[in-house]
């Protein structure tokens, strides 16, 4: 071992013990938090096979990053306390800094020193606190232990730490060759020790230290056996890097033929952790390797997190994690799931134990091992050792998704062929057919623009900037129904519904956990204090807060921030028609057809659900969500390059128009994603991996864009239009039958809803819109009087006032620049998916042999016009009208 090196000596100041061993305690307790804050610590403990949880809990490991000096006041009593004890220098700064530091205690277990480990190899490697030399190396590990098993002596803490994790409980560390103190002596006694093992390091100074200690071992009447050392490795912790603890235990035997390694009972134990010490070597050792790959330990990456299996037959062990996540340094969290199996045959019923287990939490881990270990009839020593080994899975688990190296997920030959059949039906002719046919098949009636979209919304998760939905239309009219029916196509570990969400619920959410997944609110009103958390979700795609926490070491309150990283695609539903401004602009809004057609429709469904085909098409319905979970499941992140983009036109006459249009063109690259299996991948030296949209992508947007983004700028909601239009029938044909102009009828509250056979809740709500936006006017109704009302605008204007469209290219016009621009490889393909426009005929292609020029910069560029906003009554797609009966066509039955 090499030279150990100690502070220069300054100026004491006295301290008491009682003031000492707290003051010692507080600095080992910081520095075991810090191990988890910074890995440069951690990693290089794991470098040396001693990453266990338990083995760093048990040795009160720690490391020195720096971070107490900014923790502690610039001066004052504790500072000045900390420079007597020789923790900080007379600089202030900490002298332990870029080391493994481990507590050092006495008999009775209090912290009398510290030991630190440099993590690089540049000398001094090892230090301890200044002063007189005290505390054993180990010493807090002891409680642990039991008095069955052989005691060990060894120079390092390191090499201590290793045995420890191996099985061996009973370890001293000297703190070097010749670092033997009293307190040692006084643990031998209090233990009644007669046999020790002296596992010194095998150079020439080890064996000059076990022999110098042999004698002094004597006078206190213990027999010590000396301990050699593979060629390969000189101490126990270089052993135990190759070797398992079956092997050291042969090293024992060989040390002492006629004595017992190990205590009857012991043995046993011992041989259950040999295979995690060997698992850690796998894991944790220099040469890297999946965690626990070999042995009677399996690990497996699902989809949605681990599955951990144990042993064999019927003692078989089987934990499945989920829901991992590490909201902070200082937590691991996973819902885990044990389960007792038999070969062949998986235990169900009773015969399992699920809990949220905080692995950091020593009541948590205790609490799930005890109900574990009743469930499997093992020891509890055993199911602690599982529950250590789950939690370096999981914390090797989120290293690895945080750095995109996670493993394959393992799948079966099941899975296989899911996976393939995902890719099958991605690789569709018709894919926007097949879709819209499966959500037929969910029991969606009609709709097929809406249940579209939300389905290309639902896929954009996997993007960058994921889309978001609204659906706002009137109690019972079947919102909840379509929301929930599209999203049960999502795959179930990408998927997060909920009922109701408080104002930070959103904010401490695992770092983690809302990357990627769609986060679906069931009612705006059960999430109204979360407006603003789900706003800049969508905009910032991650959200960060400060909070106050205190501080262990100083007893001070400090903030410490959490960070939630996105982008999640959101999804809700509302039936109030004044969101706030903030929020609809973040959203594209979505209203259900109403009307009586789609009523009767829903009806006539609904009489056929109980009958015998009924019944065959909802037992349909979970080969349909097993298809399209494949098909998700399938896709792939990958970057999506837009090369008509610069062609593309939208309005620009109003400023909402800036948030709208973003909208669109994520619009265009998410169904340009749903299609991957169909596109050619190509590959940039910066950009990595990407597909390229086509003109026949545009198309598709374009159809949903026209009949959609036209009632996402439309100042009135859905139900309030519609309310408007049927208040202008109704007026015009009182004003025909009294022979009176439109502007001269008044009418009130019951006898519109008598008309329209509306409910008084609906008249009530959205006539208050038609009020505050003016196109109908109260005349009177106070003190008890009754409402009357007059409408503002023409009968036969009443649809059509207000609404606004967004000029979009058609796709000759696209097809036509795109050939100027020599985008010609990038058309649409002979599907003949290609939409009509709602763009006026205000600019003509020129011809490509005089092309139209004008100046741009002092440049002549060819001229590619923008349109503002138009003002219409409808919408023509492909010369048709496409309304709210949700007529889109797709490509199959244009064929």
């Amino acid at each position: 071992m090499p030279a150990l090196s100690t502070p220069a000596a300054a100026v004491p100041r006295e301290l008491d013990e009682a003031t000492r061993a707290r003051l010692l305690g507080r600095v080992a307790a910081f520095y075991a938090r810090s191990l988890g804050k910074d890995r440069a610590g951690l990693d290089y403990l794991r470098s040396r096979g001693l990453g266990d949880p338990a083995l760093l809990e048990a040795f009160q490991a720690g490391h020195c990053n720096g971070s107490m000096r900014d923790a502690l006041p610039a001066a004052g009593e504790l500072v000045e306390q900390l420079k007597a004890l020789g923790v900080l220098n007379e600089k202030g700064n900490e002298v332990f800094y870029g080391r493994i530091v481990v507590p050092l205690g006495d008999a009775a277990g209090n912290v009398v020193s510290l030991y630190g480990r440099r993590i690089g190899e540049e000398d001094p490697r090892h230090l301890f606190l200044r002063g007189e030399r005290r505390g054993v190396g180990g010493a807090a590990a002891l409680a642990t232990g039991t008095d069955a098993g052989p005691w060990i002596i060894v120079e390092a803490v390191l090499d201590a730490m290793s045995l420890w994790a191996a099985g061996w409980r009973q370890v001293l560390a000297l703190g070097g060759v010749d670092g033997w103190r009293e307190e040692h002596a006084e643990i031998l006694r209090a233990r009644g020790v007669k046999e020790v093992f002296l596992a010194f390091d095998g150079d020439a100074a080890g064996e000059a230290g076990a022999e110098r200690l042999r004698p002094v071992l004597a006078a206190l009447g213990v027999v010590a056996h000396r301990v050699t050392w593979p060629a390969e490795a000189k101490d126990a912790n270089a052993f135990f890097t190759r070797h398992t603890a079956a092997d050291f235990e042969t090293l024992l035997q060989a040390a002492h033929p006629q004595g017992s390694a190990t205590s009857s009972g012991e043995a046993g134990r011992l041989e259950k952790e040999s295979h995690l010490a060997s698992a850690r070597k796998s894991s944790d050792g220099p040469e890297g390797g999946s965690y626990l790959g070999e042995g009677s330990q399996k690990v497996e990456t699902r989809a949605d997190g681990l599955t951990v299996s144990f042993g064999g037959g019927e003692k078989a062990r089987r934990y499945e994690l989920c829901a991992i996540e590490k909201p902070s340094a200082s937590r691991l969290r996973a819902t885990v799931r044990a389960l007792a199996e038999t070969p062949g045959q998986r235990q169900c019923g009773s015969h399992f134990v699920i809990d949220t287990v905080d692995f950091f939490a020593l009541r948590s881990k205790r609490a799930f091992s005890a109900e574990a270990a009743r469930l499997f009839r093992e020891s509890v020593e055993t199911i602690e050792a599982d529950v250590n080994a789950l939690t370096l899975a999981a914390e090797d688990y989120l290293a690895q998704r945080a750095s995109g190296t996670l493993a394959p997920v393992v799948v079966d030959a099941a899975t296989a062929a899911q996976r393939a059949e995902g890719v099958r039906f991605g690789k569709s002719a018709d894919l926007m057919g097949e879709i819209q046919r499966d959500l037929e098949k969910l029991g969606i009636i009609g709709e097929r623009t809406n249940r579209l979209l939300l389905y290309l919304a639902m896929t954009s998760r996997k993007m960058d900037e994921p889309l978001a939905v609204q659906i706002l239309s009137s109690s019972g009219a079947g919102k909840s129904h379509l929301q929930d029916a599209v999203l049960s196509l999502c795959p179930t570990e990408d998927l997060i519904k909920l009922t109701s969400l408080s104002g930070q619920a959103l904010f401490y959410k695992g770092e983690d956990s809302l990357r990627h997944k769609c986060l679906a609110i069931a009612e705006v009103a059960g999430a109204e204090g979360a407006r603003y958390a789900l706003r800049n979700l969508i905009s910032e795609r991650k959200l960060v807060i400060e909070t106050t926490v205190k501080n262990a070491l100083t007893g001070r309150l400090e903030t410490q921030a959490n960070t939630v990283h996105g982008p999640t695609a959101v999804f809700e539903t509302t039936t109030n028609p004044d969101t706030d401004p903030e929020t609809k602009s973040r959203y594209l809004l979505l209203s259900v057809d109403e009307s009586p057609t789609q009523t009767q429709a829903i009806l006539a469904a609904q009489r056929q659900s109980h009958t015998l085909e009924g019944r065959k098409r909802r037992q349909q319905r979970e080969a349909v969500r097993q298809r399209q979970h494949a098909f998700q499941r399938a896709l792939r992140p990958l970057v999506v390059v837009n090369p008509f983009e610069p062609l593309l036109a939208y309005g620009d006459g109003r400023l909402l128009f800036r948030r709208d249009h973003p909208k669109y063109l994520n619009l265009i690259l998410a169904v340009t994603f749903l299609h991957q299996h169909q596109r050619a991948v190509r590959n940039d030296a910066e950009l990595g991996d990407y597909i390229e949209t086509t003109l026949e992508d545009v198309a598709i947007a374009n159809e949903l864009a026209a009949e959609l983004f036209g009632a996402s700028l439309d100042e009135l909601s859905f139900p309030s239009r519609q309310l408007l239009r049927l208040i202008g029938e109704y007026v015009g044909r009182q004003a025909a039958e009294a022979k009176q102009p439109a502007e001269k009828i008044e009418w009130t509250r019951r006898e519109l809803r008598e008309a329209i056979q509306w409910t008084e809740a609906r008249l009530r709500l959205h006539l208050g819109e038609l009020v505050r936006l003016e196109y109908v006017a109260p005349l009177s109704g106070r003190f008890g009087q009754r409402y009357t009302y007059r409408l503002l605008t023409e009968p036969g204007q009443s649809e059509e006032s207000g609404r606004l469209t967004v000029a979009l290219k058609n796709t000759e016009q696209l097809r036509a620049e795109a050939n100027l621009a020599g985008l010609g490889t990038h058309l649409a393909s002979q599907n003949g998916y290609l939409a009509g426009t709602s763009q006026p005929p205000l600019c003509e292609v020129p011809s490509p042999a005089k092309p139209h020029q004008h100046k741009m910069n002092g440049h002549h560029v060819p001229h590619l016009a923008g349109f503002g906003e138009v003002r219409t009554g409808s919408v023509r797609v492909n010369g048709a009208h496409n309304g709210r009966d949700g007529t889109l066509a797709t490509a199959g039955e244009r064929k």
